[in-house]
């Protein structure tokens, strides 16, 4: 299985923005080619002689340098070995990081008999092969919902569930024109509501019972505001509407997500406030965090606090309803607040914990995407590197590094364990192929199934061995959103395909 850590080479040549490798025609542009004349027939028959076996090795090289931006390395390579890489042509991403974490693995020791780690390495290690493998999403729901809602009028930016109980399928979905919709399990329009200045980029539902209490739904928005909404359905169950309680623009960028607390500390204790979601966290891309509280569901929000960070807020997540977690760009740290305890009552900065496996402070990926297990253990940290840190919470430690959901710089990705706390779900956006030589001989039904190719995809990880075990084929365009139900396996996704879908 892979390696609990990475090997340390890697973790110190990783960086937070590398651009993509240009074009192999730019970069031989830019670097001449190893040879002379007749080069390209040599290429040609080098490239006959090489087998099955060598080619995929010389392809997770190419795709390794061209990952790390090594042009002269990359070019060079492909010079010699004649392989041409170009994206999609392994079936994951990283390929060389996976294989290197586990020759890392061995070569320390864990699995060849050799020196062992230090006491709570291994502790640690026990703690998570003790997981055993419950239940994850597997395919649609179920056949008439494989397909919640198709052609809507654009993008989908984010999506919640509705879901006061583990029958109830009701889910939320933010479109770029400024809408937020409910769907019934049927695709059916519940209720709409247009009333926002920009269009919203992240949605969050408070936790609640089975009663029917009104649904508090947060939505956060590109103009720097955040709008706490009460869904609510008539007595008679028929219908649903939605209604503006309260809207603060403290904001002065995109925020680019928001949390409610959850409602009960990881440590078994009562929440102070004694009930879900009476606290709230909201991150933008004008390098703040801010904190919002009240007394009970019943009050208003008020602002509790603002983090002000060097560069932009990336991701956040709650530990409890005490603490919570934020990533920032230029960051090589996870960092951990409580909500109490800072100079003027707001929150305070509790601790830092390094990402890098050798402890060294260099920058070398952005962390996009952030999720704590279900028993506030762990945290799960996504990256832009096609890469899933899974990390022990409060520490340093990294119990698992998972590959192949492919994640690059400009995503947007979504991570969550499963109910269970034994699978991890991340986004992964399949690189479309381009058109080649040939292309033209396709016939019209060959060029329709091409174009449609699923390329936005769920990856499933199971954390006992850190394996993917499955691949969920989504959506026709990437995936922007996921949501994992919360009193069942279930997820949501969104797309920019335009269509809500949902799986169990």
């Amino acid at each position: 299985s892979p390696s609990a850590h990475p090997l340390p080479a890697l973790s110190a040549a990783r960086g937070v923005g590398a651009r993509p490798l240009p074009p192999p025609r730019v970069a031989r542009a830019m670097f001449s080619r190893v040879g002379g004349a007749g080069g390209a027939e040599q290429d040609r028959e080098e490239k006959e002689e090489v087998d099955d076996k060598s080619r995929f090795q010389f392809l997770a090289v190419l795709q390794f340098l061209q990952a790390k931006g090594f042009i002269e390395a990359y070019v060079a390579l492909e010079s010699a070995c004649g392989v041409k890489y170009t994206d999609g042509a392994l079936p994951t991403a990283a390929v060389l990081e996976a294989s290197l974490d586990m020759f890392g693995k061995y070569g320390r020791g864990r699995g060849a008999g050799g020196p062992k780690g230090s006491a709570e390495d291994v502790a640690a290690e026990e703690e998570m092969l003790k997981l055993e493998r419950g239940a994850c999403c597997t395919g649609p729901l179920d056949e008439s919902s494989t397909a919640v809602v198709e052609g809507l009028s654009a993008n989908v930016t984010s999506v919640a569930w509705v879901a006061r109980r583990s029958d109830e399928f009701l889910a939320l979905a933010a479109t770029a024109d400024k809408r937020l919709r409910l769907f019934g399990p049927d695709g059916s329009t519940l209720a709409e509501c247009s009333d926002f200045s920009s269009p919203l980029l992240g949605l969050d539902v408070r936790a609640a019972g089975g009663g029917a209490e009104d649904v508090e739904v947060m939505a956060t928005a590109m103009g720097g505001e955040v709008s706490l909404l009460r869904l609510s359905e008539a007595a008679d169950g028929g219908s649903w509407s939605f209604r503006l309680a309260q809207r603060f623009r403290d904001h002065t960028k995109h925020i680019t997500a928001g949390r409610f607390s959850p409602g009960v500390a990881h440590d078994g204790q009562e929440d102070a406030v004694a009930s879900a979601g009476n606290r709230f966290l909201t991150i933008s891309r004008d390098h703040s965090a801010r904190l919002y509280v009240r007394g009970s569901p019943q009050e208003d929000f008020t602002a509790a606090g603002v983090v002000r960070l060097p560069a932009e807020v990336t991701a956040c997540c709650w530990l409890g309803s005490e603490s919570f977690v934020l990533a920032a760009r230029d960051d090589h740290n996870l960092l951990y607040w409580d909500v109490k305890g800072g100079s003027v009552g707001g929150p305070k900065e509790r601790c830092k914990t390094n990402l890098n496996a050798l402890g060294d402070n260099v920058v070398s990926f952005a962390v996009l995407a952030l999720a704590a297990s279900p028993n506030g253990k762990m945290v799960a940290a996504c990256t832009d590197k096609s890469r899933i840190i899974v990390l022990q919470a409060f520490s340093p430690r990294q119990l698992r590094n998972l590959y192949g959901a492919i994640v690059e710089e400009y995503d947007t990705p979504s991570i969550t364990f499963s109910l269970d706390g034994t699978f991890v779900y991340a986004t992964s956006s399949l690189p479309v192929r381009a058109p080649k030589v040939g292309d033209e001989e396709e016939d019209v039904d060959e060029r329709l199934a091409r174009a449609k190719a699923m390329c936005g995809q769920v990856s499933i990880f199971e954390l006992r061995t850190g394996e993917q075990v499955l691949q969920l084929p989504c959506h026709e365009r990437a995936v922007r959103c996921m949501a994992l139900h919360p009193h069942t396996e279930a997820l949501v996704t969104g797309s920019f395909d335009r269509s809500v879908r949902y799986w169990g």
